[in-house]
């Protein structure tokens, strides 16, 4: 079977844009956690946390985006293979799902750590 790949690294960077555009299409927890991550990130900059806190925020949001991309991929694949219930399907959809869940709730709680401090200075 002939190998797929993209002719140059304009189309690689096309099908990355593509994929980001399939999941805010189609996977409603994508949507919610863009619409977080810019809601964090703006929030950071109105309450002037330091640069490394607002890096911070930025990593475990975009961790959070990375983690949902996979698990859409993953859930993608196992579709593929078969439509039918399986537990070995079970399983590798629920771990994916468990993974978003730990780096999302891994994110909230550094968000309230990095800006509760200076939210409650501010009001």
């Amino acid at each position: 079977m002939p190998r797929i790949r993209a002719k140059n690294i304009f189309h690689s960077f096309r099908y990355a844009l593509q994929g980001i555009f399939y999941s805010l299409r189609t996977q409603r927890n994508m949507r919610i956690h863009f619409l977080a991550t810019f809601s964090v990130f703006f929030a950071g900059i109105y309450l002037e946390v330091s640069r490394v806190e607002l890096a911070l925020l930025v990593l475990v949001t975009s961790g959070v985006i990375v983690a949902e991309m996979i698990n859409t991929a993953i859930e993608s694949t196992v579709d593929l293979y078969s439509r039918q219930r399986h537990p070995l399907a079970k399983i590798a959809k629920d771990v994916a799902a468990a993974a978003v869940l730990i780096a999302a709730t891994s994110s909230v709680l550094i968000g309230i750590l990095i800006l509760l401090p200076p939210f409650l200075k501010k009001f």
